[in-house]
């Protein structure tokens, strides 16, 4: 169901057909017609023979496989962005000033309160921590 309203030409009948939000008027004597599609991808049943080449077996059970086809696509992934990054020129120091963090300087915030101290924090949270596992012993 697409369309939310289509009103076929000399009728009130309203049916559902198209882009989802576009509403549709068909002309007499134009026909229409519409398949669902409901499947998922699944590269076991895609091709059974492929799995030998996917998870290293032709007997690997479906969720073997699309482990393996996690693991395929994580391994090309990576090598895509080291090619990439080996063969592309670094961009200038004062391009990236005020884009990234060590290239952008940062206001001195002055001395904060003492409840504010992240030292007095680590060691409350430090603290509790060793309450805690003294506790649950």
């Amino acid at each position: 169901m697409l369309a939310p309203d289509v009103r076929v030409s000399g009728s009130d009948t309203a049916e559902r057909f198209g882009v989802e939000g576009v509403p549709v008027r068909l002309a007499a004597g134009v026909r229409v017609a519409s398949t669902s599609v409901s499947s998922r991808f699944a590269p076991a049943a895609f091709n059974p023979a492929h799995t030998r080449y996917i998870a290293r077996s032709e007997k690997a059970k479906p969720m073997a496989v699309n482990m393996y086809s996690g693991w395929w696509s994580l391994v090309v992934c990576v090598l895509v962005t080291v090619i990439v990054s080996l063969f592309t020129r670094p961009k200038p120091d004062h391009e990236l000033t005020n884009l990234v963090m060590g290239l952008t300087p940062l206001p001195d915030p002055g001395p904060c309160a003492w409840y504010e101290s992240p030292k007095l924090w680590a060691a409350v949270i430090l603290a509790a921590l060793a309450a805690v596992n003294v506790i649950f012993w």
